[in-house]
């Protein structure tokens, strides 16, 4: 009979835990993550939903909705356009609805506007290509190469999270207009940019047959790492 009764009592968070939607229970989380968007901190907004998501057993719309904002103020609008796009898989009141649609639209026409303003002398950088530029091997060998050139460089990682860069990938498959668009400090920032300057050649991007130039966008995470 006692051990009947301390198990319940252990149990009884868990049932009110249940009893609460994932809106309900995210709801002071979201008020933070809001504040680090009003911070222009949207490097840390975009972790704190990770944290959150991870203690729910799903995201919300309002999780989402921070996501795209976040990835929108860190010029990566394809990103923050599928965040907006799952947002519609999960309850919302109409008032978010309204925002979800007017943040569709204004990211379609600024994804629509760079891939049209996106040209130089030899024709124009893909963002989208139908046959997209890769690294030999895939994805995970490129963060392999990566972290494993930070760790023979000796970049210092720890406690540093993520940096975004954005490169080309030219017809010959080297990178080039490699650009930090937001670091960590201006040493690694420099460091980063030195590694990725001397890249392996990628596979090329194809377009009607014919190899043309991509841009690539990537979030590295500098702490992620087998060193």
């Amino acid at each position: 009979m006692k051990f009947t009764y301390i198990y319940l009592l252990l149990l009884l968070p868990i049932l009110s835990f249940a009893q609460h939607t994932p809106e309900e229970i995210s709801k002071e989380y979201v008020a933070y993550a809001y504040d680090l968007l009003e911070k222009e901190d949207y490097d840390h907004a975009l972790i704190k939903t990770d944290e959150i998501i991870s203690l729910l057993p799903r995201s919300t719309a309002e999780l989402q909705y921070i996501r795209a904002l976040a990835h929108h103020h860190l010029d990566l609008d394809i990103e923050a356009q599928k965040e907006v796009e799952d947002m519609y898989n999960y309850p919302m009141t109409d008032e978010l609805k309204m925002h979800a649609d007017e943040l569709s639209l204004l990211l379609k026409h600024e994804i629509v506007k760079e891939e049209d303003t996106e040209k130089d002398s030899s024709g124009k950088v893909y963002k989208m290509a139908e046959v997209g530029a890769s690294y030999p091997g895939g994805m995970g060998e490129f963060y392999n190469w990566f972290h494993g050139a930070l760790h023979s460089h000796g970049v210092d990682r720890e406690g540093h999270g993520r940096i975004y860069v954005q490169f080309v990938v030219n017809i010959y498959g080297n990178l080039d207009d490699v650009k930090i668009i937001k670091g960590v400090s201006e040493g690694i920032d420099q460091q980063v940019l030195k590694i990725l300057g001397d890249c392996p050649k990628w596979m090329v991007a194809v377009q009607n047959g014919k190899p043309v130039e991509q841009k690539i966008v990537l979030p590295l995470n500098l702490e992620e790492h087998p060193y």
